[in-house]
């Protein structure tokens, strides 16, 4: 019902409204008035055919053609030219081959200082005075001989490493402090280098007139050689095996410790030796020793028994010299 027609009807209630009694009023209204929402709920319902909706379908995509792949022809493989192996060079060798043997004199000394009061005919034969030892250093400078280590004549026996015109070895058997006191200086005062042979027990104990093992530490930094001796002074002959290796495997462990410098070579104490001890030797890792034995032709084959020349203590530079002179002959 449109606005129009509800005003219309308003006017008319309200005309009969006035005109009719108060009882008849009610009559009329609701004879003019649309029923509620109430009202109308209260009425019996009539069944109204409820149509089911029908399904819209739904248009399906047409799947999208792919095209086939286009072949694309491949251009025919290049082979890979082949290059001719390259030539390597042969090593050329660095050095000669090595010498069958070698002359060089290995000097043997013990103590390097003035003679105790109280010096037996041991101690004086096993001395070499401060004087005369500077004096035979100079001589040898001033004949052109040059030290080497004992590695040095390895190597040369070994792989022909080339020595100097005149080389020699100085070595110092024992381990006294006179060997850090006085011929260390002297012989780096000289430009010489020496090898070492000490022991190891009375170092730990720092016994009075052995060297301690911060002094070879020491000896050792300023270019001279620190090898072994045995861990005591013992004739090794006729040992047990664990002795042997006590001894000469100890003092090689004991001197590697405190100088952090390899031990290759050995020193048999007192110069005494048999089989047991060079296999011992030779097993322990050296790759030589040195004997009390008079020579100086050494060679490979005996580089477990090398020979020296024993300075003597009571002899004069003309002895020395002289001594030198005949070993080259």
């Amino acid at each position: 019902m449109n606005n129009s027609l509800r005003y219309l009807l308003g006017l008319l209630s309200l005309l009969l409204l006035l005109l009719f009694p108060a009882c008849n009023r009610t009559q009329l209204i609701n004879a003019f008035v649309p029923p509620t929402a109430t009202s109308m709920a209260t009425l019996t319902p009539t069944n109204t055919a409820t149509s089911t909706p029908t399904a819209t379908s739904t248009a399906t995509a047409t799947p999208t053609q792919t095209p086939p792949p286009t072949f694309t022809p491949q251009p025919p493989a290049t082979p890979s030219p082949t290059l001719p192996p390259t030539q390597t060079p042969s090593p050329t060798a660095t050095y000669p081959p090595p010498p069958e043997e070698v002359h060089v004199p290995i000097l043997m000394y013990h103590y390097i200082s003035d003679l105790p009061t109280d010096a037996d005919y041991i101690r004086r034969g096993l001395t070499v005075e401060l004087d005369n030892f500077e004096t035979q250093l100079q001589y040898l400078q001033e004949n052109g001989y040059q030290t080497i280590l004992l590695r040095d004549l390895y190597d040369a026996l070994a792989v022909g490493k080339p020595l100097p015109e005149k080389p020699i070895v100085l070595t110092f058997d024992d381990g006294y402090k006179d060997a850090y006191e006085h011929a260390g200086p002297l012989l780096a005062k000289y430009g010489f280098v020496g090898e070492f042979f000490v022991l190891a027990t009375p170092a730990h104990f720092e016994a009075e007139h052995y060297m301690t093992w911060k002094e070879m530490a020491e000896l050792a930094a300023s270019g001279m050689s620190i090898q072994g001796h045995g861990r005591d002074h013992y004739d090794l002959q006729g040992r047990d095996y664990d002795f042997l290796v006590f001894q000469i495997l100890g003092i090689k462990e004991a001197v590697e410790a405190h100088t952090g410098q390899p031990v290759t070579f050995f020193c048999y104490p007192a110069g005494k030796y048999d089989d047991a001890v060079l296999t011992v030797v030779e097993s322990a890792g050296y790759l030589g020793a040195v004997t009390t034995e008079w020579g100086a032709t050494q060679t490979l084959e005996n580089r477990y028994t090398w020979p020296r020349i024993r300075v003597q203590g009571e002899g004069t530079l003309e002895t020395f010299a002289g001594v030198l002179a005949g070993l080259e002959q």
